[in-house]
């Protein structure tokens, strides 16, 4: 690994330095690979930037983080790491507006369905969720956790088995999506104010047992994204 210089997407640069250096040195699966530390000395970058790739890695199934151990290559060929590295480091527009249109459809129901058959415990769940999410905005943090638990409260919310597999298939891809959309949306103040804005009215819909402006919020927020981070 050679020191890298500073660009608007560091972390993207960071993966394919690794990408590169598990080439070059022919790992296999299952092969450890430098801690956060080396490698942010090797390539002069900060932990964070680090951490921000490999978590990037990690929802993509490319790594594996074992506490106290340390950071494996997953037992994918190369090929298949190849591809999911080309996908991770190269979205294509048409990619990213057909995966909010999914998600339209999907969680625009699961937001319906939430505010009609929300059990109390998922209700004391989702608020949890969003006070969590409204808190590390607030502080200017990326919030992509928080982001990912909001939307994944109400899609169980929701109590419908086979739409939450369908969104369990895609998991990943949305993961990075929304890891990607706040990394943008926080260079911008007033997007993340209008984010938190789509948000609350989500949560408040939903809390009110209000299923189509729920369902109206929740499409709402997508389709705003799309607008946003030009996908149309």
């Amino acid at each position: 690994m050679k020191p890298i210089k500073k660009k608007s997407r560091l972390y993207q640069e960071v993966i394919n330095e690794i990408f590169t250096s598990i080439s070059k040195e022919n790992l296999k699966p299952g092969d450890k690979l430098p801690s956060e530390r080396t490698i942010a000395d090797l390539l002069e970058v900060s932990r964070t930037t680090v951490k921000e790739a490999i978590s990037v890695l990690e929802a993509n199934g490319i790594v594996q983080i074992r506490p106290g151990v340390g950071l494996f290559l997953v037992n994918q060929s190369k090929q298949v790491i190849q591809q999911e590295l080309f996908s991770v480091l190269n979205p294509q527009k048409n990619d990213l507006a057909e995966l909010v249109e999914l998600r339209q459809a999907i969680e625009g129901d699961a937001a319906y369905y939430a505010a009609k058959r929300m059990t109390d415990e998922q209700r004391e769940v989702l608020i949890r969720t969003f006070n969590n999410l409204v808190h590390a905005e607030e502080k200017g943090e990326l919030a992509i956790e928080e982001d990912y638990a909001f939307h994944g409260a109400i899609l169980k919310a929701a109590n419908n088995t086979i739409m939450k597999d369908l969104m369990e298939v895609i998991s990943q891809k949305v993961y990075f999506f929304i890891r990607q959309n706040r990394m943008e949306t926080l260079l911008q103040r007033d997007e993340s104010k209008l984010v938190m804005k789509e948000h609350r009215l989500i949560f408040e819909a939903i809390m009110s047992n209000n299923p189509e402006e729920a369902k109206k919020a929740m499409w709402n927020h997508l389709h705003s994204i799309k607008i946003r981070h030009h996908y149309i």
